[in-house]
């Protein structure tokens, strides 16, 4: 995600719904994307639920067994290099936030 900030989130967020992230914190490749999103959706009064788990990584909610099947294995290697896998504690309380935020604002 490129950095959100000043008219730059002002055009992006126009008219955005409200907005449920999360992140793990071990995630390399998206360092840094939680706070910068947390403050655009703070600065155009866009409802939100950003969290960043400390223990989680890319990809910790996907609990799919042989889901990396079918990627190349050298793919598979640099996900785990790169900071990849599901973290069971992360990925229950985002299901959570998730399903309480559309709750909220799906009624």
């Amino acid at each position: 995600m490129s950095e959100l900030g000043g008219r730059q989130a002002d055009s992006v967020l126009a008219g955005a719904c409200p907005i449920v992230a999360s992140y793990g914190a071990r995630n390399r490749i998206l360092r840094g994307a939680a706070p910068r999103l947390e403050r655009a959706l703070r600065a155009a009064g866009i409802d939100h639920d950003v969290k960043v788990y400390p223990e989680a990584e890319h990809g910790f909610l996907n609990d799919h067994e042989g889901a990396h099947d079918h990627i190349p294995a050298l793919f598979v290697v640099t996900g785990k290099i790169m900071g990849i896998g599901y973290h069971e504690a992360s990925a229950e309380d985002a299901r959570r936030r998730i399903v309480a935020f559309f709750k909220s604002h799906l009624n």
